[in-house]
């Protein structure tokens, strides 16, 4: 009798488990702590309700979703970019000195997204035509690229950019933020992308198994050159409103957003490891980042604070994936 019931106790734990996985597979269960969050900051802080608060959360949230959806497809490969933070700050330092002495903000918007085009390339060169693993790679540009734009600042700060370039980070669409409704686009053409073509069937298939795509005849070296590439395209887009929001750039922009896109990435439900990804889940993970950081900053906690916490969420996350995956390779 005690076996039967410890069988129907296992039964029943397997059974909530599973039914648990796929409610966060169905609906994303992020929705749950931004709900929560919002409810407390309800009660803890009337400033958040705010509306300069509210933009100031959406508009923070629109950089690291367009960033982020590019990393989905880089991370379901089974690779990792820890460039962009750094890549978003050289892009920045270039095309605001361009914009303060040239002052044409359509030819700022294509040098952008050249610069960030030619340097997502690049880190992909790196990795499919010299082997270099991913992490080892992006890790190394991280550093060219910091490096790079300190040298080409030299600590000093660039302002007062165009007025149609700061329209770009600060403008509004009736009530709705510019910033918004380009991270809303892109996202949507993303998930879309993911979804219906053969770029999410091959992120998938190359992360899931990389020798098996080879064999199935997929240019597995020409489409993460691609990925990287898109990558660094969306850096560079997402460089040009983050200039539009600040009005203003300095050697240290970008610094440590590579954390923030690839924490929200992985809350948001794609595996580190590769073979699975959602864009759905990036674009919560990242409203969820934004939520945390401006809550903790209108609860008083310093910078630290949020990269304590931050560093525990990627920790906790890729432990959850590791659960996960192991469970179900046991069934």
């Amino acid at each position: 009798m005690d076996g039967e019931a410890k069988n129907l106790s296992a039964q029943r734990n397997k059974s909530l488990l599973d039914t648990f996985f796929d409610v966060t597979d169905k609906y994303n269960m992020l929705l749950i702590p931004i709900a929560l969050i919002i409810l407390a900051m309800a009660f803890i802080d009337t400033r958040f309700f705010r509306p300069i608060n509210i933009y100031s959360i959406m508009r923070a949230a629109s950089v690291y979703i367009i960033i982020g959806v590019a990393q989905t497809f880089i991370i379901t490969t089974g690779n990792i970019d820890l460039s962009v933070g750094s890549m978003l700050g050289m892009i920045m330092g270039f095309v605001g000195t361009f914009l303060v002495t040239v002052g044409n903000v359509p030819l700022a918007i294509l040098l952008a997204m050249v610069i960030g085009l030619a340097a997502g390339a690049f880190n992909g060169f790196l990795v499919t035509k010299l082997g270099i693993p991913a992490l080892l790679a992006t890790l190394g540009m991280m550093e060219v690229y910091r490096g790079t734009v300190n040298q080409y600042l030299y600590g000093t700060t660039v302002s007062r950019f165009p007025r149609a370039l700061v329209y770009l980070g600060q403008g509004t669409v009736g009530a709705v933020p510019v910033p918004v409704i380009i991270a809303t686009i892109i996202a949507a053409i993303c998930g879309f992308l993911y979804r219906y073509t053969k770029l999410g069937r091959y992120a998938i298939a190359i992360g899931d198994n990389e020798e098996a795509a080879i064999v199935a005849g997929i240019p597995v070296k020409r489409w993460k050159m691609i990925f990287f590439a898109l990558s660094g395209l969306l850096v560079g887009i997402g460089a040009l409103i983050y200039l539009g929001r600040m009005d203003s750039t300095n050697p240290g922009m970008g610094t440590g957003m590579e954390l923030h896109v690839i924490v929200g990435v992985c809350l948001g439900g794609t595996l580190l490891f590769g073979g699975k990804g959602t864009m759905w889940g990036t674009f919560l993970g990242m409203i969820l980042i934004s939520l945390i950081n401006n809550s903790l900053m209108l609860a008083g906690a310093g910078f630290f604070i949020q990269q304590i916490l931050l560093g525990a969420l990627l920790v906790a996350s890729v432990a959850f994936q590791i659960f996960r995956e192991r469970k179900q390779g046991l069934e």
